[in-house]
Parts: structure tokens; sequence; C-alpha cells
């Protein structure tokens, strides 16, 4: 087995001393001529040196290494994301240490703390509470947020276009011949995703609070069987998710009434086991694989540009509409 080459190595084949290597590794380059500055680079090029992470993190206080903070590991969405995020980062030289918050905003606080002690060079939260009064503390410059996203914005956060995409799916029911529709979801306040998706269907159905069904009201399942029993116009319920579509679809497992015949259906969320329902829903598939990637992009494009100051933005990746035989 051949000797692993070192930066010593390299340094007396250039002719150098092993500092100005190191300078040369970390980007400083007004230490040394054009003419150092290309035969080092030369040198590790002939010999295939590749510097250790660790000497390099010791000199620039940056372990090329990502932090991913999870609000909930559970949650089907974020595997995506975080595949995402694994594959851009390590297509960019960037390691990933990845953090379960689950669903406590002290836990993840805490992994937040715990990342930044570890020196990490920046981190993307998919935060249990966007709104989180601790969030506009975080620094801009080294960080990225995913899902949710704050009232009053102070991070990049990369989001689905929840609000367009919701109104673009609603119209080509409507376009179907439905003319009553219902949003069935979990609670709205105060979470950003659902907001958005509810908004959407407000611009296109309006802002009537009795077409508005949560699936945590026990009061839930009697009423959709009565909209459904009593349906004098062509009604169609639209789910927030795909636990929500679920949760809708135990209330009429015990009953004879059946999509597209007795109602509309569709469903923000394309999840694997979707496949199995039988007709197929209609729904918004998210591309989460996308954000994280995007996420990922923003935040490294941040941390190669330290002297440039970024506004925050709301970034959307775009969904695509899949219709199936639903409605």
């Amino acid at each position: 087995m051949a000797k692993k080459v070192t930066i010593n190595d390299i340094a007396e084949l250039v002719g150098v001393s092993k500092a100005t290597v190191s300078y040369y590794l970390n980007g400083n380059y007004k230490k040394m001529s054009l003419e150092t500055k290309e035969k080092i680079q030369r040198v590790i090029e002939s010999t295939g040196y590749r510097p250790s992470k660790i000497a390099q993190s010791l000199v620039t206080n940056d372990t090329h290494t990502i932090g991913v903070v999870i609000a909930d590991i559970t949650n089907p969405f974020i595997s995506s994301v975080i595949k995402g995020v694994h594959d851009t980062c390590k297509q960019s030289g960037y390691s990933v240490n990845f953090a379960n918050s689950d669903n406590d905003v002290v836990t993840e606080l805490d992994n937040i703390n715990r990342l930044h002690q570890q020196n990490i060079s920046g981190i993307i939260l998919d935060s249990v509470d966007a709104n989180n009064p601790f969030i506009k503390t975080l620094d801009n410059q080294t960080m990225v947020m995913v899902d949710r996203q704050a009232e009053e914005l102070t991070i990049d956060t990369v989001v689905s276009d929840n609000k367009a995409s919701t109104e673009r799916f609603l119209q080509r029911m409507r376009a179907s011949g439905y003319t009553d529709f219902y949003f069935v979801t979990y609670p709205i306040k105060n979470i950003s995703t659902r907001q958005k998706r509810y908004e959407g269907f407000q611009a296109v159905c309006g802002s009537d609070p009795d077409k508005l069904i949560s699936v945590l009201d026990p009061k839930g399942p009697d009423k959709v069987l009565d909209i459904i029993k009593n349906n004098e116009q062509k009604s169609a319920f639209f789910t927030m998710n795909g636990p929500t579509l679920l949760a809708f679809m135990k209330w009429l497992q015990e009953t004879n009434y059946s999509y597209p015949k007795d109602f509309g259906l569709g469903s923000y969320e394309d999840l694997e086991w979707m496949d199995i329902l039988n007709p197929k829903v209609s729904c918004i598939r998210q591309d989460s694989y996308q954000i994280g990637c995007v996420a990922a992009e923003r935040l490294i494009k941040k941390l190669q540009n330290q002297g440039t100051q970024f506004e925050p933005e709301i970034i959307e990746v775009v969904n695509e509409i899949v219709e199936r035989e639903s409605y």
C-alpha cells in the first residue's frame, strides 16, 4: 500500500513552508506569489493529495459540516428533504449532522446550541415553531429554514408553493363540475403550511367557516356524512395532507359512500401508501427532495460568500398536480 501523502510532503516537494501550503489549502493566496500558488496546485494534483478536514477546521474554525435540525423525524415528508440536503452537501464536500427535536421547542433550541458548540459551518432548520421568538436571534448568514415560515421573515426559508398549487388544484376540480367544496384539516393556527393551503382554498372556494372541517372535531365525521347524504350540489373534499386524508378515509370506511360516485376527493401530498387506494386519489405532489437540495444550495452559497450580506428570502419550490380518478 502506498504511503499517504501529507501536508509536509507537499511543502517539501514545492520547497515552501508547511504554513504556506496551509494558506493555499484555505484559500489565502495573499501571502504567496502566483508562481508558488501554481506550483502547489501542480504538486497536489500530481500526488493526489487530499487535505484532512479536521486539520483544516483547526485553521479555519470551519468543519465543513452542515447541521440539520428536524422537527419530527417520523414525518414522511422530511425523509426526502433530508436526502436532498445530504446529496447536495456531499456533492459540495460538506458532511451532514442530523438532530431530531421530537416536536419539542426546548429540544430544538438545545440541538441548535449543541451543533454550534461543535463548530458546524451552518444549519438547516425544520422548525417546530417558526414563530418562536428565538428564531429572530439566529444568523441568516449561516441558517436556512425549510417547510414552515415565520410571520416575520428573518431567515431564508425554502417552502412548497402551498397557496398557489392549492389554487391550481381546486380550479381543476371546479372545472370538472364541482360547486360545493370543503377543506379538511388539522388545526391551522400558527402553522404556515396549513395556513397557506387554506388561503389557496379560500381564494377559489370562499371563506365560509362552515366549509372548514377539523379532523380533531368530534362532530367532524357526522358533518361529512350529512354533507354527502344531503348532497344537493356536486360536493368535493380537499384534505390538507396525507395524514388528514387517512383520517378522512377512516370516517367513511364503515359506510357505503365512495368517491367519485358520491363526492369528489383531492389531497395535498402524494405519499407511497396512497398508491393502494382504489380509485387512486388526485393530489398535489410536493417535490420535497428538491426542497432539501435548494435549502442546501442556498446555505452553501452563503457560507462560501461570507463577505456578502444576504437578505432573508422566501424561496418557493413549485409543486406538481397529479390527476387520477377521484373526481
